[in-house]
């Protein structure tokens, strides 16, 4: 009597009906096992999240995700410094002193500006819009 093979499930329900398999050198795979890893991504995920990219940007889905999650980042920043902002405007139209916080508040905005100023340049560099004023 042979003993039936149990398949592994799948993480989503009907999964992926179609696979691929790749041939490929110990060094080739060495590489993509290392980028997976820092990508946070299994292999086969990661070869097809950077096989497919958008045809208007030319970013596979991973790249798609870092950026999003770049700008994720700064608008996170900006919402927080908008708040504590508007506390210490409270501050001051109450008392009619400005907080000695105020200074480094408006540094870490600034700082945050420049960041968010860097990744869209670095989203579309091409876009004289968001230039800098001398």
């Amino acid at each position: 009597m042979t003993q039936r093979k149990t398949r592994r499930q799948r993480r989503v329900t009907g999964g992926s009906p179609v696979s691929i398999h790749v041939r490929t050198t110990v060094t080739t795979y060495a590489a993509l096992v290392a980028r997976a890893a820092v990508a946070g991504l299994s292999i086969p995920r990661y070869l097809v999240e950077s096989a497919l990219r958008d045809s208007t940007t030319g970013w596979s889905l991973r790249e798609q995700r870092w950026w999003a999650e770049r700008l994720d980042t700064v608008e996170t920043r900006l919402i927080r410094i908008g708040t504590n902002l508007n506390q210490m405007a409270t501050v001051a139209n109450s008392t009619g002193d400005l907080p000695p916080e105020l200074p480094a508040a408006l540094a870490y905005f600034t700082a945050t500006l420049e960041q968010h100023r860097a990744v869209l340049a670095a989203i579309d560099p091409a876009d004289s819009s968001r230039e800098r004023e001398l």
